[in-house]
């Protein structure tokens, strides 16, 4: 299986470009040039062990990056397409969701986390009906930037009463056409506040990733309880409890039960 930005080898070299940047964030934030400096040669160390087919190597180095360094699709993105390769497809779709997390545009990201859930779904032994899909409101929000949603409803907004002034001093003709064009942006405003409220609703929510090929998830927090359901790698869950260094898990079509922490990665 092919992924795009990857079977040419390409990925790293079009994310290498955007190094610096993380190393600026750094220092932008104040936390000096030498962790800078660490961070910006870890991110060149994980772009040319890619390159060179070393992904062990890229893996270590982007997660390297991802402790000392500021959130970044890019990293994200890197470390998702170093894991497949790697052969790691749990871990994979974590890192693409992560990318996808930080930015909802990034196409390559959609598109090679698809390619790489179709394959961990091929080999399941496990048949679940509707694991894979979210509410359509959920779906909808996570589709959208928060930055673009915010700025949309402000735009909106401010636009509504920026018409109603005008339309007060308005003659003749021009009141009907103002005031059809507040009735569009209050209704655009009203939706765009809806999708940030689904926004600001959906980031409190703690989402992950079921890390291993195969996962049996118990009726309670111990290995002793009896197996809920299998599941398998790559399976995006909502974490709704947990006990100790157990999460208890919700699958988007309502079937729960309990994995360890560590075979859950947070989004």
């Amino acid at each position: 299986m092919n992924l795009r930005a990857s079977v040419n080898q390409r990925a790293g070299v079009r994310r290498a470009v955007r190094a610096v940047a993380l190393a600026a964030v750094l220092l932008a934030i104040g936390q000096g040039r030498a962790r800078a400096d660490r961070v910006d040669e870890a991110w060149r160390r994980g772009n040319e062990a890619y390159l060179h087919g070393d992904y062990a190597g890229a893996v270590a180095a982007y997660q390297e990056v991802n402790r000392q360094g500021p959130a970044s699709a890019d990293v994200a993105f890197n470390l998702g397409d170093a894991y497949f390769h790697k052969g790691a497809l749990g871990p994979s779709i974590w890192a693409f969701e992560r990318a996808l997390a930080l930015d909802p545009s990034d196409d390559d990201a959609r598109y090679n986390l698809d390619k790489a859930r179709k394959l961990a779904a091929r080999r399941a032994h496990d048949r679940i009906e509707g694991d894979d899909k979210d509410p359509a409101w959920m779906r909808l929000v996570a589709g959208v930037a928060a930055s673009t949603t915010t700025w949309l409803f402000v735009a909106l907004y401010l636009g509504f009463f920026a018409v109603l002034i005008g339309r007060r001093w308005a003659r003749g003709e021009w009141r009907p056409a103002l005031t059809a064009a507040a009735a569009v942006l209050a209704a655009g405003a009203l939706l765009a506040g809806v999708l940030l409220a689904g926004r600001v609703h959906l980031d409190r929510i703690p989402f992950g990733v079921l890390l291993p090929d195969e996962i049996a998830v118990k009726e309670g927090a111990d290995t002793n309880y009896r197996t809920s359901f299998d599941a398998h790698a790559g399976l995006r869950v909502r974490i709704v409890d947990q006990d100790q260094d157990w999460f208890r898990v919700r699958l988007a079509n309502g079937l729960e039960g309990w994995v360890r922490s560590q075979d859950v990665g947070r989004i």
